[in-house]
């Protein structure tokens, strides 16, 4: 193997390393005389390489020189069909560290949040055409407007950053938490050498009810029970008067019925009517 690619580079042939399968890469060897391109696999026993970032690299890496990433983790959040204010309130909580047994208000210790897929968010409702961002220049009349549509297709990574800076708190912490923000409108990014994780939201845990409390719930709930029971008693209680009054009305039907008869048998028995 090692003679083989020994030989190639003997040739003076230009070489390109594309992407191949895990343990092997694709060689694509272009003779100099010839126009046509031949493809080799050849192995190295090495794994595939990751797929380079076609972006801007230098606004991908800006102020990470400012950043002491030493203890930070680098969390990774797939923004594909997700709803923007939840996933934001998400990021939000991990760039604050309030997601860390260590959080206090005064301290960054906040991890790396790495969002992909940006382009692919969704919203409830009709956001996308009816929420507006505003902003001014300056000059007199100069008030400017964008559509959420609009802005998705000009830069959706904006959207995220937008909605993620305003939940967090306006103090001097705010632009170190920014920096640790990093969001692509695809999936490529260029931190394949960090040891990403992904992000997976935690289960919240409840605090345990005071006595006081609990105490409080129970009455409120035997309250509840006792309201239910005297509600189906009353209900009982109108269905037994119902029905005794339905017997009165036929009672009082029948007595008019046999007065009736008494009274059409004495003209009968007057008047000698057989």
């Amino acid at each position: 193997m090692h003679n083989l690619f020994h030989q190639i580079t003997q040739r003076n042939v230009c070489s390109k390393i594309n992407q191949g399968t895990r343990g092997a890469r694709t060689v694509v060897a272009a003779s100099d005389s010839d126009d046509d391109e031949q493809l080799r696999h050849v192995g190295f026993g090495m794994a595939a390489a990751p797929p380079a970032f076609t972006g801007n690299l230098k606004k991908a890496l800006a102020g990470l020189r400012r950043i002491n990433l030493d203890g930070l983790r680098w969390r990774v959040f797939d923004a594909k069909g997700q709803v923007l204010g939840r996933l934001a309130s998400q990021i939000a909580v991990v760039l604050q560290g309030k997601d860390k047994p260590t959080y206090a208000p005064h301290v960054e210790n906040g991890d790396m949040c790495v969002v992909l897929n940006a382009k692919d968010i969704s919203v409830t409702g009709r956001k996308m055409t009816d929420k507006i961002y505003y902003w001014h220049t300056g000059y007199i009349g100069h008030l400017k407007e964008r559509r959420l549509k609009d802005q998705m297709e000009k830069d959706p990574t904006e959207v995220i950053r937008k909605a993620v800076m305003r939940m967090l708190p306006r103090n001097r912490l705010r632009d170190d938490r920014d920096r640790k923000l990093r969001i692509f409108s695809g999936s490529e990014h260029p931190f394949h050498d960090r040891p990403l994780e992904p992000f997976a939201m935690p289960p919240r845990q409840v605090r345990e009810m005071r006595p006081r409390a609990r105490r409080a719930l129970i009455r409120a709930q035997k309250k509840e029970q006792d309201r239910a029971a005297a509600s189906t008693k009353d209900d009982k209680d109108e269905e037994e008067d119902k029905g005794k009054k339905m017997l009165e009305v036929k009672g009082k039907a029948r007595k008019k019925a046999t007065l009736g008869d008494r009274k059409e048998r004495l003209i009968f028995n007057k008047h000698g009517i057989a």
